[in-house]
């Protein structure tokens, strides 16, 4: 990013942190175990969505399609991703040593209310972006007929995702602004049992 912001560009940005980005968004996977053992106390589902979405958009989207890796919005997206961990693992580091500064906790429970919203729409352009070079090359698609007999097209499957966002963000924002108020504020939550 500091390297961007010498050159005065973003091109070429995604190409010199991808290896790092891969890495590391891939080894998150590491999240659901914490969530499921206790180490963070986060729900296990929320996490999932939020990391099998990150592997997602790294792996599916950013990394497999090159015409798109210096699109604007990748770089919102990495920006937010960044400024989002950045407050996110320094929380967790200063929770476990029991000496969380309240600045920390403060910034991790209200930059979310921006970065969130900010980062969904990188995404969502980031998948708009890459909808013609699907459609064209057939990507990640199996027409009939064939041996399985089963077809699959990757260009509707994309256009469901960002379908999926409209029922799924919403979800995600309004927990984390209950945990906001629970964690802030003192508040108790009564969460509704499906």
């Amino acid at each position: 990013l500091f390297r961007s912001m010498q050159t005065g560009t973003h091109k070429g940005l995604y190409h010199s942190l991808q290896k790092t980005l891969k890495f590391f968004q891939t080894f998150a996977m590491l999240e659901l175990a914490h969530c499921a053992i206790g180490i963070v106390h986060t729900s296990v589902l929320v996490t999932a969505v939020q990391v099998s979405s990150r592997i997602f958009m790294v792996w599916f989207i950013t990394n497999s399609i090159r015409q798109i890796q210096n699109e604007e919005s990748v770089l919102l997206f990495l920006v937010v991703w960044t400024i989002t961990e950045i407050t996110r693992y320094s929380f967790y580091t200063f929770n476990l040593l029991n000496h969380l500064p309240y600045f920390i906790k403060w910034a991790r429970y209200n930059l979310f209310i921006i970065l969130y919203p900010v980062g969904v729409v990188g995404e969502l352009m980031t998948i708009y972006a890459a909808l013609p070079y699907v459609h064209r090359t057939s990507m990640y698609s199996l027409r009939l007929p064939n041996k399985y007999n089963v077809s699959f097209d990757y260009y509707y499957f994309l256009l469901i995702v960002m379908c999926s966002y409209i029922p799924l963000f919403p979800q995600l924002y309004f927990h984390m602004l209950r945990q906001r108020r629970k964690v802030l504020h003192g508040e108790v939550i009564v969460e509704k049992e499906d």
